[in-house]
């Protein structure tokens, strides 16, 4: 049986709108927000209100489900300034991002790249755990290492002693990058076998069978869904309830309710931008929207869009 199931912070993806959406129809544990990337500077919380509008909102989804923030930095006490900035604001849980292999974020030492330096990981989750409230969960989001998962006891061996509150392992390397046949959910049972704090699993869970096969390698009863949770809409609901995944006419419906949002929050150019990502991650387990997803990729209007969904039949 699974512990509990949060939805990834997936970067330019799963922001406040698609996040609305997805949870409106699961009852994820907690969702995490895209990272906010942290140089040398604390943040007011204007920037926060911003990046997690949730904040204004007691720090959950419409539907009550709490988002913690992510953050992505290298310093230590840049980081626990703008945690606890987050955390006054309303932060229900701060995760730090360890994991992130874009190759962007590592010029400035953030995400991934921070795993060949596992003592200042350890430095990072010791001062944000300090500074904050015991009430707000610190987590530590990391990968089996930079190039080798014989890193991962140094890593982790860090972050426990930094104190965080829970962990969560994406099953591959930095190097692995996101190649499916790189998934090594097994490394992870070691660390489970070692330590008392809660570790999530992370990594290729696409859907129920998927799901039960990582809990068996890693022996984690926690996991996070990434981009699957947006090809099945309803993911959480067939792993943990053993549901049928949406049918690609309810999925359609729910990205009618998806427009209907943006319409309120985002000009024309990006709606379309969001449309065509969002039918481009549901394409990938409906065959039935691969035509659908063609024709609305040719349309310039949201108007013309619109009537390409509402054909969906």
């Amino acid at each position: 049986m699974c512990k509990e199931i949060v939805l990834a912070p997936m970067e330019g993806v799963l922001d406040y709108p698609l996040r609305q959406i997805i949870t409106s129809v699961n009852k994820y544990d907690y969702c995490e927000s895209e990272f906010i990337r942290v140089s040398d500077v604390v943040f007011p919380r204007k920037v926060f209100f911003r990046e997690v509008p949730e904040l204004k909102s007691g720090g959950c989804t419409a539907n009550g489900t709490p988002v913690w923030v992510q953050l992505l930095g290298s310093q230590p006490e840049i980081m626990a300034g703008n945690a606890k900035v987050a955390a006054d604001n309303g932060a229900l849980g701060i995760d730090l991002n360890f994991g992130c292999p874009s190759r962007f974020v590592h010029r400035t030492c953030g995400g991934a790249a921070m795993l060949r330096y596992p003592q200042r990981i350890g430095e990072i989750v010791k001062q944000v755990r300090d500074i904050l409230p015991s009430h707000v969960g610190v987590s530590a989001k990391i990968r089996l290492g930079w190039e080798s998962e014989d890193e991962l006891d140094t890593i982790m061996e860090e972050v426990v002693k930094g104190g965080a509150d829970k962990v969560i392992i994406h099953a591959r390397t930095k190097k692995d990058g996101y190649k499916e046949e790189a998934i090594k959910w097994h490394c992870i049972a070691p660390q489970r076998a070692k330590y008392e704090l809660p570790i999530i699993a992370n990594g290729e869970i696409k859907d129920k069978d998927s799901a039960h096969e990582c809990m068996r390698q890693s022996q984690c009863d926690s996991l996070m869904l990434a981009r699957y949770a947006l090809s099945i809409p309803n993911l959480e609901r067939v792993i943990r309830n053993n549901e049928q995944p949406y049918s690609y006419i309810e999925s359609a419906q729910l990205l009618k309710n998806f427009i209907e949002l943006i319409e309120q929050l985002l000009p024309e150019f990006y709606q379309k931008a969001r449309v065509k990502q969002f039918m481009n991650y549901l394409r990938l387990h409906y065959e039935e929207l691969q035509q659908p997803f063609r024709a609305v990729c040719q349309q310039e209007t949201m108007v013309e869009i619109k009537k390409i969904i509402d054909s969906i039949k």
